[in-house]
């Protein structure tokens, strides 16, 4: 296993650093305020060819140029600059593209991959549902079976992008008796009758990605939207997620690395009793606590994307990577928070919006708790 960055990787990983330094990092807090996407950030991002990363040459994209470890140094820096706007271009043309792009058809990749590679087109991925979530045995979105088609009936919940999103990768029964074997993915037209969308949720962080729902009252679907063969559904969102997870443990470094920035900055500038407080041993352990979980996050997300990168076994792997750095973002934030003291609990600083940021990683993409009993599986073969 080689982590080492060449080169090559270092200066595209600096590139794209000062680029979310100069151009998305100034605009997070009005991003937060305003509680809604940032055209402006999204446009930006398509500008730098962000989107492109992820889709092959063949529908507009780049992947072929770019490696995992390239990828892992772009989310990073995205997170780290707005942990909302990454989110919600990550669903977009990860959650949604991914599946397309790895088991669609030709058709339905020119359709849809362009607009996604561009970002002209944003995504959405419709796994969660009110009473469901990773448990997609239990899930009640139903495709009937009709001439050229299926009419989807049911309800998803809890969907990054879907008060904006053109296309929906949603999953839906359509066998109920064979369990994960009865679920099959389509590319959803959201442009189409019979779908509606909910109002978008009021929520504790990540105000700058919209987060909603989408109800089909027997929406139609052609024939030629299944994303690869009727009832391989499941398998298709279980290899998506795990992709996710990668990613998500990039969420999560990039927030702590943002944390860790504030925090250093003002310990040298904030003085009591006559001295900056980072010359206080309490102030001291923070930091040193949170460069030591940063680094190690970031090893464990450099070994996931590694198994995945050589075409090794990666699920337990993205487990452990997200599980860690999910969580670790939410203690360094809040050792930021405690830092700035009371300023920290204001918004004049960013560190309570980190705080309130970091806190989807440990529940979305699966839980920690749900990580955990994956990993325990993997360990116990069971």
């Amino acid at each position: 296993m080689d982590y080492a960055v060449t080169p090559a990787q270092a200066e595209f990983g600096r590139a794209f650093e000062d680029f979310c330094q100069r151009t998305i990092a100034p605009r997070a807090a009005q991003v937060d305020r305003d509680g809604e996407l940032s055209r402006a950030n999204w446009d930006d991002l398509a500008g730098m060819g962000w989107f492109g990363l992820y889709v092959d040459k063949a529908w507009g994209g780049t992947a072929e140029d770019v490696d995992w470890v390239m990828r892992a140094l772009a989310e990073e820096s995205l997170a780290k600059a707005c942990a909302a706007t990454f989110l919600s271009a990550g669903a977009s043309v990860g959650l949604c593209g991914a599946p397309i792009q790895l088991f669609g058809s030709e058709a339905l990749k020119a359709r849809w991959l362009p607009g996604l590679a561009s970002g002209a087109t944003i995504g959405c991925f419709g796994l969660t549902e009110p009473d469901a979530g990773t448990d997609a045995a239990s899930l009640r979105t139903r495709a009937e079976r009709v001439d050229g088609g299926w009419r989807l009936h049911g309800e998803k919940a809890l969907i990054t992008n879907a008060p904006i999103a053109d296309v929906c990768v949603v999953m839906a029964v359509t066998d109920p008796d064979a369990g994960h074997a009865g679920v099959t993915a389509f590319a959803v037209d959201l442009a189409g009758e019979g779908i509606a969308r909910t109002a978008a949720y009021r929520k504790l962080g990540l105000r700058g990605s919209p987060t909603g729902g989408l109800v089909f009252d027997g929406a139609f679907v052609p024939d030629d939207a299944v994303v690869g063969t009727v009832g391989a559904g499941f398998l298709q969102a279980m290899q998506t997620l795990e992709l996710g997870r990668i990613s998500m443990s990039h969420f999560g470094i990039g927030i702590a690395e943002a944390a860790f920035d504030a925090a250093s900055r003002y310990a040298v500038e904030r003085k009591a009793f006559g001295k900056p407080i980072a010359t206080r041993q309490a102030v001291h352990f923070k930091l040193a606590d949170m460069k030591i979980e940063i680094d190690a996050a970031r090893l464990m997300a450099r070994k996931a994307a590694w198994a995945k990168a050589s075409g090794q076994p990666a699920a337990e792997y993205a487990s452990i990577a997200k599980l860690y750095a999910t969580e670790m973002a939410v203690r360094c934030a809040d050792r930021a928070v405690q830092v700035f003291g009371g300023w920290g609990y204001t918004d004049d600083f960013p560190v309570e919006r980190l705080l309130r940021d970091a806190r989807l990683g440990p529940i979305g993409e699966g839980t920690s708790e749900i990580q955990r009993e994956l990993i325990a599986r993997h360990l116990l073969d069971v």
